[in-house]
């Protein structure tokens, strides 16, 4: 047991003393990488030599250097370059990114109704993805227009926007000019009813002369008046393309329509032109310019002055330069004031040269019936392209029928369309027949009862064949009382106004019983009394016999003799 004990003792300090050698370092001199082989050449350096190796800096690694960190004036590591920022600089200390948003708009729109504090616009979310928003009577709030028109910016598919009767204030126009100016879809906007006003016609007219997609421009019943007006035609100066254009019920007189006929002279582009219910009726020189350069357009389609108090042979004359124009379509002149000979010859004289013109309303006008035949004259011309001629309200006598009617023959002039008022000398106006209205009453009176019913016919005959000709009211009432028929008074002297008999000294009012008969005999003539059965004859009277010679024989004789 010792022996064994004593070996394993020293095999355990033999193998610490060799753990312990093993573990001391060696010297440097010791060291391979400094043991140089003097007989063996540098590669590198003979490279070197040959241009064919470059070797660097010439800074040893930083792992053979002996002296400590603290020894080192520079740290050897800053000589080496460091590895480049991913991007966590950029992200900490710089600005956030700007979001990128798809081009319909729909996600941006929400996000700036969410940075406003505005409620979203279902009807408007749903319609950038289509081709028309239609927000009218929709009381959208002016402030939530900021997001509606920033969503719009690259917006692809929305053509047309309808803000009929939203009220829009000065901020909401502006908007709406700054998108003008950068939109390249839309072509049609309609702010009809709005109440923008002057101040907010110059905001939304900024944005009309850099915006050439543009067509359709509805500016009806906003208040702009002659302000607002000069604010558009300084749109229309300055190269706006806007083409189809409605400012109807602003208030514009002659004034505010000469800036537009200054402003057309130099861009004319505009084929549909609304000016209904103004004030043009004031400064009629102005509307006298502007319908000249009318006249002189090209491309003019359709114009409409109704409603504006027109009268006088000077707007007349002027209206008739609009007919130069070579592709007029459609003219509403219709509810003002254009009455004498002289204005209905002007409003005809040119109705042949427009070839392409479909409808003419000149109704509700105060023209004669004597002059209103000077446009149906005009119309039955091969000339005349006219289709519609509208002359509702405008009296017209038989010599316009008559012509319209021989016009109607024509083979071109079939479809032709035309419309008038009241027509003098063909109708007369008919009251209905007292009688009648009277006699029907006494009738439904008399068979109303569901026994008992009498026959008013049969009363009226009985009373002429008894020689009831002509009777006082009382006695009248008395004789129909008497065959059943209760009347009132009212209605029994109704009877004597329209049935009147001779009036008696007193003033008492009669009845013409004969006169009520005949007329019953023609109304119901199949109404007759049962005919009259003949008189029964007399009875015989049968004598009684008695003694010859007795004066009841000679009587009996007698009246044998009557009898036979």
């Amino acid at each position: 047991m010792s022996s064994s004990g004593s070996a394993e003792t020293v095999e355990v300090l033999q193998l610490q003393v060799k753990d312990e050698e093993e573990s001391v370092e060696p010297s440097m001199s010791e060291w391979s990488s400094l043991v140089l082989d003097v007989e063996a050449p540098n590669q590198k350096k003979v490279l070197y030599q040959q241009g064919l190796y470059d070797p660097g800096s010439g800074e040893i690694c930083a792992a053979y250097i002996a002296q400590s960190d603290s020894a080192v004036f520079r740290h050897v590591y800053y000589n080496y370059p460091c590895i480049l920022d991913p991007g966590i600089s950029h992200a900490l200390l710089g600005p956030a990114p700007r979001p990128i948003y798809p081009d319909d708009g729909q996600e941006l729109y929400l996000t700036l109704c969410k940075q406003m504090n505005q409620t979203p616009v279902g009807i408007f979310h749903r319609a950038l993805l289509g081709d028309k928003a239609d927000l009218s009577y929709y009381c959208v709030n002016p402030y939530g227009i900021r997001a509606m028109t920033k969503s719009l910016i690259n917006n692809k598919t929305l053509t047309s926007i309808n803000l009929t009767d939203n009220f829009l204030n000065d901020d909401a126009c502006f908007h709406l000019g700054e998108m003008l100016m950068t939109n390249t879809v839309i072509t049609e906007l309609n702010l009809s009813g709005c109440r923008i006003g002057p101040s907010g016609a110059l905001r939304i007219c900024a944005g009309l002369p850099n915006n050439k997609v543009l067509k359709v421009l509805n500016l009806s019943g906003n208040q702009m008046g002659d302000a607002g007006t000069d604010h558009f035609a300084q749109a229309i100066f300055s190269r706006s393309d806007v083409q189809e254009v409605n400012l109807s019920n602003n208030g514009v007189s002659g004034k505010g329509v000469q800036t537009l006929a200054e402003a057309i002279v130099w861009n004319n582009n505009i084929t549909h032109l609304d000016l209904s219910r103004n004030l043009l009726f004031s400064f009629p020189s102005g509307l006298c310019n502007l319908l000249v350069e009318l006249g002189n357009s090209e491309i003019l389609k359709y114009i409409n002055l109704s409603w504006n108090s027109l009268s006088g042979t000077k707007i007349s004359g002027a209206i008739k330069q609009i007919f130069k124009a070579k592709n007029l379509q459609h003219l509403d002149i219709s509810n003002n004031k254009l009455s004498t000979t002289e204005v209905a010859t002007d409003l005809t004289v040119f109705m042949a040269k427009p070839k392409k013109m479909i409808t003419y309303n000149v109704a509700y006008n105060p023209i004669s019936s004597a002059d209103s035949i000077l446009f149906i004259n005009k119309l039955q011309s091969n000339l005349v392209k006219i289709q519609e001629l509208y002359m509702d309200g405008i009296t017209v006598n038989e010599d316009f029928i008559k012509v319209l009617n021989a016009m109607k023959r024509l083979r071109n002039k079939q479809n032709v369309e035309v419309t008038y008022g009241y027509v003098e000398g063909l109708h007369k106006v008919t009251s209905p027949d007292p009688r009648e209205t009277t006699l029907n009453r006494v009738e439904y009176i008399c068979k109303k009862p569901k026994k008992n019913k009498i026959d008013i016919a049969l009363v009226i005959y009985q009373l002429m064949k008894e020689g009831s000709k002509i009777l006082e009211i009382k006695e009248f009432s008395d004789a129909l009382k008497s065959a059943g028929v209760f009347l009132d008074d009212e209605l029994i002297a109704e009877l004597a106004y329209i049935f009147p008999g001779p009036t008696s000294k007193k003033g008492a009012k009669s009845v013409d019983v004969t006169k009520i008969g005949e007329y019953m005999m023609r109304k119901w003539p199949e109404r007759k009394l049962p005919p009259t059965p003949p008189p029964e004859p007399e009875p015989v009277v049968v004598p009684v016999k008695g003694k010859k010679g007795a004066k009841g024989g000679k009587g009996g004789k007698e009246a044998k003799g009557k009898g036979k």
